[in-house]
């Protein structure tokens, strides 16, 4: 679009392409609902007013609400399980229109190339999809990963793509900042000097080593468990997003630090979500609905949803309805129940009443070379017995809602001189395999996961993705790496000797390359085997982020246990 075209269009001389007439337009500068009409050029609104009563094509919206298209300050599009375009039709309809995707897991197993990928395949579909290039390929010096993204392939990733890749993704290893690690440091300085934001990962980290950090540029931070330290963060100048994930949700916890003072220095995001729990709760729209719900005035929470994440990433024409802005909107019903009527991107509607009704499809069509065959240990030498030493043993134990562990001392259940699982006490143990480079694996506990019987197993397992196996029997946990195997990649469900279910991950091991319908009964399928090993919560994302080891206290990875607090492998024995 030029300005000399659009400028007719708003003085009424020429015809807008889209007029969209009877609205209650939610205004997020002012802060006031206007009935009025919008007039559309091209993929830009050219006027706001009633003086504008005609075009060539007419939306009556009757008196519903339209707001800008919501944004999602932060999310792992490979978390969904989705290739990019079947991602991009499950948001769209909850009216996500703008994301800024971190590629920080397929880039830890296929490098620059998977970050490539996801750029490419996401050019000319109806999503805006912005970039944080990640940081940490790979996450931590306790795990090993499938490539590694130097400075060099920075500068030539943001060179050859300067409008999609807008941050450094986030600074997940805070002690590499304190600590003034030179190759991270110098990740920093050539974003920042590209003017590009640097978003943060910084879980509990306060008073000095807050300063320190926010020192290094970095002005955001999704990782906020309390409002007190949502509080301080945003003191020191962090935009905070409120996370609501599927395994990590914040919402509740952080909301109460929300006021009508300091409320354009929060965002809202989803980080990781899988299909389901989309289908379920919907994406940023559900988030919306739910801070309405609890208190937050609606002007609030949708510019939490819009205009804070715009500007907090210089997207000059996103977050609002106002002439020159994109034509990206949402309608809907009431500013209470929150129903999505009506999704526009680029002046069409894309969604209606909860379904697409357009094709999308990318015009890059390649898939990279996958992962291939899983290069892991031998499965007959991997030796699943854990000898007793007469001692207590570490066990990491999971917290519903939230990604942090505890470290757990107990006294194992032996058998015949080994440690055995003890599904009375929901003690699984688990396997963590290399599936880069075969290296070797590690052997641990774990509590929370309450398998009775049988086995789990999974590619996915942030950040560097390596093979994770969790289990009540060492035969089911053999049979289930042999399978993952067999399948190059994905999740596998394991009972009694029986293969209850499967799910074939060929992008990377990371997503699907199926359509919506097919990965979200795929899914549903899997959920339902994991049922019958004995556990009556949804444990599937809490397996994937066991192997994190920039989120305290306890993880696991294929070099051992880590504290993360202390940046150190921990032996499995108490000393």
């Amino acid at each position: 679009m030029k300005i000399y075209e659009i400028v007719p269009v708003a003085l009424g001389k020429k015809l807008p392409d889209v007029l969209i007439k009877n609205a209650n337009l939610v205004n997020v500068f002012s802060g006031k609902i206007e009935r009025t009409n919008i007039a559309l050029f091209k993929k830009r609104i050219a006027g706001i007013g009633n003086e504008y009563n005609d075009g060539k094509e007419v939306i009556d919206l009757k008196g519903a609400y339209i707001l800008p298209g919501l944004i999602d300050a932060h999310v792992h599009i490979e978390s969904s399980i989705l290739s990019p375009v079947e991602f991009a039709k499950s948001i769209l309809p909850f009216g996500t229109t703008t994301i800024i995707a971190d590629p920080h897991e397929i880039a830890n197993v296929l490098g620059v190339e998977g970050i490539e990928y996801m750029i490419k395949s996401t050019e000319g579909i109806p999503l805006n999809v912005y970039f944080a290039i990640p940081s940490a390929v790979p996450a931590t010096k306790f795990e090993t990963s499938g490539s590694t993204l130097g400075p060099e392939d920075m500068v030539s990733l943001v060179d050859k793509y300067p409008f999609r890749i807008i941050a450094l993704g986030e600074v997940m290893n805070f002690p590499g900042v304190l600590n003034c690690d030179r190759e991270l440091i110098a990740k920093i300085e050539i974003l920042r000097h590209k003017y590009k934001k640097i978003d943060g990962h910084a879980p509990g980290l306060s008073g000095k080593e807050l300063n320190a950090y926010i020192d290094a540029f970095v002005r955001s931070d999704h990782e906020c468990e309390t409002a007190n330290e949502a509080l301080e963060k945003l003191s020191k100048g962090m935009q905070i997003f409120i996370r609501e994930g599927t395994a990590a949700r914040n919402l509740d916890s952080l909301l109460p630090a929300v006021d009508i003072i300091n409320h354009h220095f929060f965002s809202f995001c989803t980080d990781d979500r899988d299909p389901l729990d989309i289908q379920k709760r919907g994406h940023i729209n559900g988030i919306v609905k739910t801070a309405i719900s609890k208190g937050i005035d609606p002007i609030i929470a949708i510019r939490m949803a819009t205009i804070n994440t715009a500007r907090y990433f210089n997207l000059r024409s996103m977050g609002a309805i106002a002439p020159g802005y994109k034509a990206d909107f949402v309608v809907v019903d009431d500013l209470k129940n929150f129903n999505v009527l009506y999704v526009i991107k680029d002046s069409k509607i894309v969604a209606q009443d909860g379904n697409l009704v357009v094709k999308i499809s990318s015009i890059y069509k390649n898939v990279p070379e996958t992962i291939g065959a899983i290069n892991i240990v031998p499965p007959e030498k991997i030796n699943l017995k854990v000898r007793d030493m007469n001692k207590k043993i570490r066990v990491i134990h999971l917290k519903k809602g939230t990604l942090l562990t505890d470290e757990l001392h107990i006294e194992p259940k032996v058998k015949n001189g080994y440690i055995v699982c003890d599904p009375i006490n929901d003690i699984s143990k688990i396997v963590v395999i290399d599936r880069h480079k075969a290296s070797g694996y590690s052997i641990g506990f774990v509590k929370g996961l309450n398998i009775k019987q049988g086995a789990i197993a999974t590619t996915i397992g942030h950040d560097s993705h390596n093979l994770a196996v969790v289990g009540n029997n060492d035969e089911d946990i053999l049979l289930a790496i042999k399978r993952i195997q067999e399948i190059k990649g994905g999740i596998v469900a394991v009972q009694n000797g029986n293969i209850l279910s499967e799910m074939p991950l060929p992008i990377a091991g990371l997503m699907s390359d199926k359509p919506l319908k097919e990965v979200i009964k795929e899914v549903n399928h899997l959920k339902d085997a994991i049922e019958k090993l004995g556990t009556s919560e949804d444990i599937l994302m809490h397996i994937h982020f066991l192997q994190l080891a920039v989120i305290p206290k306890l993880k696991i990875t294929d070099k051992g246990l880590i504290d993360i607090s202390q940046q150190k492998i921990l032996s499995l024995y108490l000393e």
